[in-house]
């Protein structure tokens, strides 16, 4: 899947979680390293965390981490590009996801300003474990004020506990109404 044919705010991102769906991959990924097209790790650079990443046809990825001294943040960054959100009333996602232990973590939409960014917390913390699990959620823009209309750069951030081991995500899109 390397041509994206799909226009919406959110295109760029479904595009290159697609790529990386259809990617084998058996990495590990730096801090800021592009593993597929706009998606990578953040790690507090203050901590001596460790990813090993793997991604088979299919499945989005795998990601088993070692930490001796767990750091302030983890986070997998989707880029959004601009993502005009002026024509949408409602910012979503959804994800499939399993761990060995039961863990909790949190997506907010980030939005790129003048200097630094804005991050936006989704209402709901995704609950993983060791079966399958679904999860939904959504930002009503109109409720928000923090969130731009327009950004000259936008992603998705999943914020894992910092003392993370493994967490499986089968499938991740975005959504906008």
């Amino acid at each position: 899947m390397e041509h994206n044919v799909d226009f919406g705010a959110e295109a760029q991102a479904n595009h290159a979680l697609a790529v990386l769906r259809a990617l084998d991959l058996d990495c590990q990924p730096t801090v800021g390293e592009r593993f597929a097209p706009g998606v990578f790790m953040s790690m507090d650079p203050e901590s001596d965390t460790q990813a090993s990443l793997t991604s088979a046809p299919g499945e989005l990825l795998n990601l088993e981490m070692t930490t001796g001294h767990p750091g302030r943040w983890l986070s997998l960054n989707i880029e959004l590009g601009e993502c005009d959100l002026s024509q949408r009333d409602v910012m979503g996602f959804m994800c499939k996801t399993r761990a060995n232990e039961t863990i909790t973590f949190r997506a907010c939409l980030r939005s790129g300003q003048d200097e630094g960014f804005q991050d936006a917390f989704f209402g709901k913390r995704v609950i993983s474990y060791g079966a399958a699990s679904t999860h939904a959620d959504l930002i009503k823009l109109a409720e928000r004020d923090d969130i731009p209309a327009q950004a000259p750069w936008r992603e998705l951030v999943l914020f894992f506990p910092s003392d993370l081991r493994q967490v499986t995500l089968t499938d991740l899109s975005l959504f906008g109404v």
